[in-house]
């Protein structure tokens, strides 16, 4: 099905670089998914993402989750700060027509 963000290998980071995109109702698919990240990694290059429909179903927008690891920079360990970016991705979200190629989204 859906395989997990990696985070074994990656640097700390002084900023949350990976999301979890919730999908709403009728926007489940495993195709639909796929859509959904490849439409965010072309306008989020720096980020990563992973599109889920297993939650409870809701209708609505999609829902955009930091995943808030811990960095250990400056020596101690402290959760990542939420970006401002994110706000950016859930708009980008807003725009995103599902079956539509990414050049018309």
């Amino acid at each position: 099905m859906h395989s997990a963000i990696d985070i074994s290998g990656m640097p700390a980071g002084d900023e949350v670089d990976s999301f979890v995109i919730l999908a709403p109702t009728g926007s489940r698919s495993a195709a639909a998914l796929r859509q959904v990240e490849a439409f965010l990694k072309g306008c989020f290059p720096e980020y990563d993402f992973l599109a889920n429909g297993e939650s409870s179903p809701f209708e609505g927008d999609y829902a955009v989750l930091p995943i808030c690891g811990v960095s250990d920079e400056g020596g101690e360990p402290r959760t990542l700060p939420y970006p401002d970016q994110s706000l950016g991705i859930a708009a980008a979200l807003k725009g995103f027509k599902l079956g539509l190629p990414p050049a018309f989204n």
